[in-house]
């Protein structure tokens, strides 16, 4: 498995309609409200032109709201692109690291295919950023 790239830089903020206008202004990008998301417990929108995702914790007890307050606003995951996903995860556990989570769905209507595999960073010994692999192809 060979990353082709950086896919996007996702960040954890408190209030998400604040971040986003902040983001836009200092960046000159707009962003799609990939809404909520219930299996993760957060709240995304995305800045497809921009390689940037924002989200924010829906529920006190999710993974997101626990790394907001232990961190603060900051760098929450990478996303790298790959060219074959079924590659990228048949690669991952033969290296024995956890998947703890997938996407599989089209995000914006602009992808006939987007899946995700978010690694755990303690396998990665990435720190706290958790690294994820992305396959998209647009329509």
């Amino acid at each position: 498995m060979k990353s082709i790239g950086v896919n996007r830089v996702v960040i954890v903020v408190k209030d998400i309609e604040e971040a986003r206008e902040r983001y836009s202004n200092l960046l000159g990008i707009s962003f799609w409200d990939a809404g909520a998301r219930e299996d993760f417990g957060l709240h995304a929108m995305v800045s497809w032109d921009g390689g940037v995702e924002l989200i924010s914790p829906l529920k006190a007890d999710s993974a997101v709201a626990r790394f907001l307050a232990q961190h603060g606003e900051s760098v929450y995951a990478v996303a790298f692109s790959v060219p074959d996903i079924k590659e990228a995860e048949t690669s991952v556990k033969a290296k024995g690291l956890r998947i703890v989570g997938t996407v599989d769905r089209d995000e914006s209507g602009t992808f006939k295919f987007f899946k995700e595999l978010i690694m755990h960073p303690a396998d990665t010994r990435t720190g706290r950023v958790s690294i994820i692999l992305v396959q998209t192809e647009p329509k």
